[in-house]
């Protein structure tokens, strides 16, 4: 019999690959959905409760709960990393609340993906996380391995809202944008994708975004704004450009974003949507 936390997994992967908001790899919403966005968890486990909590999802029906880069926290005194505990009780959420728990694949899914190491405060990610699961799952670690992995690579890469607003873990670098094959919102993903130079790998791990970029990225997705993620922000979240704007929720300033999905925000307005996660 299959390990049940693999098992959970699994089945969180199946609905995430087959969610009916799901069009190839982008999620689209209407109006009349609100929209509760985190910025990356990094296996902060405090603050996906305080997030969980208040989205309060049996008492708000058209809510839709946005989640990323949940793995990759913070180390034990041993060296190894937990967070696939929160990865799991995400998971556990999507299979209890399937039409309200969504999910963005970002940089560190991919490096677990793919098993390039990041490092960390001087430690090795993937290497702490793999030591993680070895901890709580001795013999079936690789089983709930194999699992976590699946979950992860079945992620999409970005949602739309009706409102013209594009959410994703991050964008290309602009010297990287001729890398990216724009057909990757429609098509299945390939092997290739993950891997530095692919469309996936290129997508989540750019940084540094310029006004030409923008207005070029805008145009071809036929967007207005952007709402991000990957960047560690002491304030919980930065408008580094008018119509773009980066969360951070993996710390005690951390923040998300509540917005309805068919109402236009104004650029100057996007600030007024963010929630800081000590307040709710």
């Amino acid at each position: 019999m299959p390990h049940p936390v693999a098992k959970s997994f699994d089945q969180a992967a199946e609905l995430i690959s087959n969610d009916s908001a799901r069009q190839g790899n982008c999620l689209r919403f209407a109006a009349g959905e609100e929209i509760v966005y985190a910025g990356d968890i990094h296996g902060h486990w405090q603050n996906l409760a305080k997030i969980i909590a208040f989205a309060d999802l049996d008492s708000h029906r058209r809510r839709r709960l946005l989640l990323q880069e949940i793995v990759h926290g913070s180390l034990t005194d041993k060296g190894d990393d937990p967070s696939v505990d929160v990865l799991l009780r995400a998971a556990r959420l999507k299979l209890s609340h399937p039409e309200q728990v969504f999910f963005l694949v970002g940089n560190h899914d991919i490096a677990e993906i793919t098993g390039n190491e990041i490092t960390k405060d001087g430690a090795g990610s993937c290497k702490a996380f793999a030591a993680g699961l070895e901890r709580a799952f001795g013999p079936d670690a690789a089983e709930v391995r194999s699992a976590v992995y699946k979950m992860l690579r079945s992620q999409p890469l970005t949602a739309r809202c009706e409102n013209r607003m594009l959410l994703s873990h991050s964008l290309p670098s602009p010297n990287r944008m001729g890398m990216i094959d724009w057909e990757i919102l429609g098509r299945p993903y390939r092997d290739e994708d993950f891997r530095r130079g692919g469309s996936v790998y290129e997508w989540t791990w750019g940084r540094g975004y310029a006004p030409e970029q923008l207005t070029e990225l805008a145009e071809r997705l036929d967007v207005d704004q952007f709402l991000l993620g990957h960047k560690h922000i002491e304030t919980g979240h930065e408008v580094p450009c008018p119509n773009v704007i980066i969360l951070a929720s993996n710390h005690s300033h951390g923040a998300v974003m509540v917005i309805d999905a068919g109402r236009k925000i104004p650029d100057e307005d996007l600030p007024k949507h963010v929630r800081p996660i000590v307040a709710l």
